[in-house]
C-alpha cells in the first residue's frame, strides 16, 4: 500500500513538472527573447533591482550594457547639473580612448574599452559621444511595485482570462507605473496602466469629475481591450506589447516597412522619428520586469505584500457631495477617496457633486456595507439632487481680491477659497480663471451698490476678421442688449435690491431674444477684454479672522519678461495660453474656433457629442486629414451643444494643468534653438518629455503653428514634487481646508438635526 502511494505521488510530481515545463515552453514561444534584446533585458534587470533611485548611470543608448559610470545624485534627486558634469567626464574618456595609446589608459578607461569588446560590434565606439544616455535607478520603486501588485494581480488575471490574454501580461504595470494607481507622467499618462487621455477615451469615461484611468479595475478592463485589439491586428505578442507604447498604427507601419512580425527585425530595421529608445526597449522592459516578478524572492528580501482590497458597490441614484455620502455611510472621506480612485481630487477638495449613476465602492468589512442602499435612500432631498450642479467661472483682473470678488458674485470668501484650492502659498493672480461656487441661485442678494461693479465671466462675440457673413455686434447699445440677452439668470428677480448677475452657466445655453439675432456664445475672456473697475464693496457677510489675510490680498500681477529673458510663469491655469474664443456664423447653425494645444478633432466631437465624421464633413476633411494649432475649424453650433462644448473644453484644459501641477514643479528654464527637422510633438513628447501646453506657457510670444529653424525656445525644467511640496500646496500645515471642512461639517450636522 505504501509503495502504491509512493508511486502515485511520484507520478503526480512528474505530471506537475511536465506541466510546468510545457507552460515554460509555451511562455517562451509567446514571449521570445531574441539575441538582439538579451543585453537590453539584462540592463533593465539591473536598473530594476540594483540601481537606487538615489543613483543614476550613463550608458550607450544602442549598447546598454556599456555602462560608462554609475554615480550618486544630489540630495534633491536628479540634478541636470550633476548629470551634465558626469556626461562631460565620459566624453573626455571617449576622446582619450580614441586619440591615445592604450598604454596611457586609466583603469576606468580600460574597463569601458572592454565593455565595448564584450557588448558591441567592432568600431562601435565611433559616434558613442552622441549616444550617451542618462538612466535613473528604479530599485526602490520596483520593490514597492512588487509589494503593491498583490492588491490587484488576482483581479487583473481574472479580467485577462475573459479576454484570452496570457497571464504574464498582468506584470506589465511594473513597467508602466510600478503598480502605483496614483502615477501620473509629465506628458499626461495616468494610473496603473498609464493611459493617455486620447487612448483612454476609447474605453473609459474621462471628464472633469471622473477619470477612470485612475481606477485600477476600470483601467484593467480598458488595458485588456487594447491589448486584445493589438494582438488581433498584429498576431504577435511582442508587437502587441510594443504597440501598447508606440501605438497600433505605428507598429502596423513598422511591420509593413520591415515585412516582418519578428520583434528583432522591427527593432533592427525600422526607423522613425517616433520609434526611439523608449519604444525600442518597451518589450525588453516587460521581459525583465516579468522575469523578476515571477520570482521576486530571488532579487529582493523581506517583501511585505499588500492584501487584496475587498469592497462592496453602491450605485448612486442622485447627485450628492462626498461629505454627504461620508456622513450617511459612516465612511471617512479619505477612505472614499482610496476606494473610488476614478473620482478626481477636485471632487473631494472642492466638494463637487458625485454624478448620479456612479457606482461607489466602500470597504466590504464596513459595518454598514450591507445596508448601504437603505442609508443612501434615507438622505434628505435637500442634500441630493436629480440634476448636475452648474458651473461658472470668473477671470481675475489687476486690483481684484477675493473679498471683492466674493461680494460681486454673492458668495462667501470661504467658498471661493475651497472651490479654487487657495492658500497662503497659492494666492490669486491677474488673468487667473476662478471657479465660482454653485450656490449662486440661492445666494442672498448683494447690496445694490455692488451691481454696477459686477463683471462675471462675460458673454462676448469674437470679432470676425474674414467672413463678411458673420454677425458683429457694433454699437454700445447692441453690445449691452447682447450681453443682457445671454446672461443665464436663475433668479426670479425678487422685489428689493437687484441681485448681481451670476457667472455664465455653461450647462444650459441662453435663447436668442429675437429670431433674427444669432446666438452669442459665452467664453472666458482674456484680461484685456474686461474693463477696469473700482474696488468692490465690502461683503455683507463677515469674514473669519483666519481668512482675512488671504481675502484682502490683491491679485498678483506677473511682470512681463524683457525680450530674450527667461519667461516668468505662475504655476496656475492661464486661460491666455489657449484659443478659447468662438465666433458664431449667422448662416446656418455653425461656429468657428481656433485649434489650441492638445486638441484634436476627436476632442471637439466628444465635447459636442457628435460623430467625428460630422466635423470632418463640415470642414471638407478627408479621413486622414490632421489639424494644426491655430487652424480655424467649423463646428456645429446648436445651442444645447455649444453650452456643453464651452464647459467641456475649458475644463479639459484646466484638468490637464491641475493634474500636472499636483505631481510636478518647474524648477528652471533653459534655452534651445529650433533645429531643421524639429517639430513640436518630438520636442515635447519624445525629447524633453513635457506637455505641449506647458511648452506653450513658456513660449507665449511664439506662433506655434509656424516655428522656424533658429527660433529661440524656452524649455521648462520639470521635477517631481517632494512630499513637503505636496503638503504645502494642499494647505494642510496652514489649516485652511481643515477649518473649512470643520465649518462645513458643523453646518451639515446642524442641517440634519433640523430635519423633522
Amino acid at each position: 500500500m505504501k509503495q502504491r502511494t509512493l508511486l502515485q505521488g511520484m507520478f503526480i510530481a512528474f505530471l506537475l513538472s511536465m506541466g510546468a515545463a510545457l507552460a515554460q515552453d509555451a511562455d517562451s514561444v509567446l514571449f521570445p527573447t531574441p539575441d538582439i534584446l538579451k543585453d537590453n533585458v539584462a540592463f533593465w534587470k539591473k536598473i530594476y533591482t540594483e540601481v537606487s533611485l538615489k543613483q543614476g548611470l550613463l550608458h550607450d543608448r544602442e549598447y546598454p550594457l556599456v555602462i560608462f559610470k554609475v554615480f550618486d545624485l544630489d540630495a534633491g534627486g536628479r540634478s541636470r547639473g550633476s548629470v551634465e558634469t558626469e556626461k562631460r567626464k565620459v566624453i573626455a574618456i571617449l576622446d582619450h580612448l580614441a586619440d591615445q595609446s592604450d598604454s596611457t589608459w586609466t583603469a576606468e578607461e580600460k574597463t569601458i574599452a572592454q565593455l565595448y569588446k564584450d557588448h558591441a560590434p567592432a568600431n562601435a565606439m565611433h559616434g558613442a559621444k552622441e549616444r550617451i544616455r542618462f538612466q535613473l535607478g528604479q530599485k526602490e520603486r520596483f520593490r514597492q511595485g512588487l509589494e503593491r501588485s498583490t492588491m490587484y494581480l488576482d483581479t487583473i488575471r481574472a479580467i485577462f482570462t475573459q479576454y484570452k490574454i496570457p497571464h504574464r501580461l498582468a506584470f506589465l504595470p511594473h513597467v508602466e507605473s510600478s503598480f502605483n494607481y496614483e502615477a501620473y507622467s509629465k506628458v499626461g499618462a495616468a494610473g496603473l496602466w498609464q493611459f493617455m487621455r486620447g487612448t483612454g477615451k476609447l474605453f473609459l469615461k474621462i471628464n472633469y469629475l471622473v477619470d477612470e484611468r485612475r481606477d485600477p479595475i476600470s483601467a484593467t478592463f480598458a488595458a485588456a481591450k487594447l491589448l486584445r485589439q493589438n494582438f488581433d491586428e498584429l498576431q504577435a505578442w511582442p508587437l502587441a506589447i510594443t504597440a501598447y507604447n508606440h501605438g497600433l498604427n505605428g507598429m502596423k507601419r513598422a511591420e509593413e516597412v520591415t515585412g516582418s512580425k519578428n520583434i528583432a527585425d522591427v527593432i533592427a530595421k525600422y526607423e522613425s522619428p517616433s520609434f526611439q529608445f523608449a519604444s525600442k526597449n518597451f518589450y525588453a522592459c516587460f521581459l525583465a520586469a516579468s522575469e523578476i516578478a515571477k520570482n521576486p524572492s530571488a532579487y529582493f528580501s523581506d517583501l511585505q505584500f499588500m492584501q487584496k482590497r475587498e469592497y462592496k458597490t453602491v450605485p448612486l441614484q442622485s447627485f450628492m457631495k462626498p461629505s454627504v455620502l461620508s456622513q450617511f455611510l459612516k465612511v471617512p472621506q479619505k477612505t472614499l477617496m482610496e476606494y473610488n480612485l476614478s473620482l478626481r481630487p477636485v471632487v473631494f477638495l472642492q466638494q463637487k457633486q458625485i454624478p448620479a449613476g456612479f457606482v461607489m465602492r466602500i470597504p466590504a468589512d464596513n459595518a454598514v456595507a450591507a445596508n448601504a442602499e437603505k442609508l443612501l435612500a434615507a438622505v434628505p432631498d435637500s442634500l441630493k439632487s436629480q440634476q448636475a450642479e452648474r458651473s461658472g467661472y470668473y477671470n481675475v483682473q489687476e486690483g481684484d481680491n477675493l473679498q471683492g470678488i466674493a461680494a460681486r458674485l454673492g458668495v462667501t470668501v470661504a467658498q471661493l477659497i475651497q472651490e479654487n484650492n487657495i492658500n497662503r502659498r497659492n494666492t490669486i493672480y491677474a488673468g487667473q480663471v476662478l471657479r465660482v461656487p454653485t450656490t449662486l441661485a440661492s445666494a442672498a442678494p448683494a447690496p445694490a451698490s455692488a451691481v454696477a461693479d459686477t463683471q462675471p465671466v462675460q458673454v462676448a462675440m469674437a470679432t470676425p476678421q474674414e467672413n463678411k457673413h458673420e454677425k458683429t455686434v457694433t454699437t454700445q447699445s447692441e453690445k449691452q442688449a447682447a450681453q443682457q440677452s445671454t446672461v443665464v439668470d436663475q433668479m426670479q428677480n425678487p422685489p428689493g435690491p437687484v441681485p448681481p448677475p451670476a457667472p455664465v452657466e455653461t450647462t444650459q445655453a441662453p435663447l436668442p431674444q429675437k429670431p433674427a439675432q444669432k446666438a452669442i456664445v459665452p467664453h472666458v475672456p482674456t484680461p484685456a477684454q474686461q474693463p477696469k473697475r473700482e474696488a468692490a464693496p465690502q461683503p455683507a457677510q463677515p469674514i473669519p479672522d483666519s481668512l482675512k489675510e488671504i481675502s484682502q490680498a490683491k491679485a498678483v500681477v506677473v511682470p512681463v519678461a524683457s525680450a530674450g529673458a527667461k519667461p516668468l510663469v505662475i504655476p496656475n491655469f492661464d486661460v491666455s495660453v489657449y484659443n478659447l474664443e468662438l465666433t458664431m456664423s449667422p448662416v446656418g447653425n455653425t461656429a468657428k474656433i481656433k485649434v489650441s494645444v492638445d486638441e484634436t478633432i476627436g476632442h471637439f466631437a466628444d465635447w459636442l457629442g457628435v460623430p467625428i465624421y460630422h466635423i470632418r464633413e463640415l470642414n471638407h476633411f478627408g479621413s486622414r486629414a490632421e489639424i494644426r494649432i491655430n487652424q480655424k475649424i467649423t463646428i456645429p453650433a446648436d445651442q444645447d451643444l455649444l453650452a456643453k462644448f464651452v464647459k467641456a473644453r475649458l475644463e479639459y484644459h484646466m484638468a490637464l494643468e491641475e493634474d500636472f501641477y499636483s505631481k510636478y514643479k518647474v524648477t528652471d528654464t533653459r534655452a534651445r534653438l529650433l533645429k531643421k527637422g524639429d517639430n513640436l510633438w518630438n520636442i515635447c513628447i519624445n525629447e524633453e518629455q513635457i506637455p505641449m501646453w506647458l511648452f506653450a506657457k513658456y513660449n507665449k510670444d511664439l506662433d506655434l503653428s509656424s516655428l522656424m529653424p533658429g527660433t529661440k525656445l524656452w524649455i521648462p525644467v520639470v521635477e517631481e514634487k517632494t512630499e513637503q511640496d505636496i503638503a504645502l500646496d494642499s494647505g494642510a500645515p496652514i489649516g485652511i481646508y481643515q477649518l473649512f471642512y470643520e465649518q462645513s461639517k458643523k453646518g451639515m450636522q446642524t442641517q440634519i438635526k433640523r430635519i423633522p
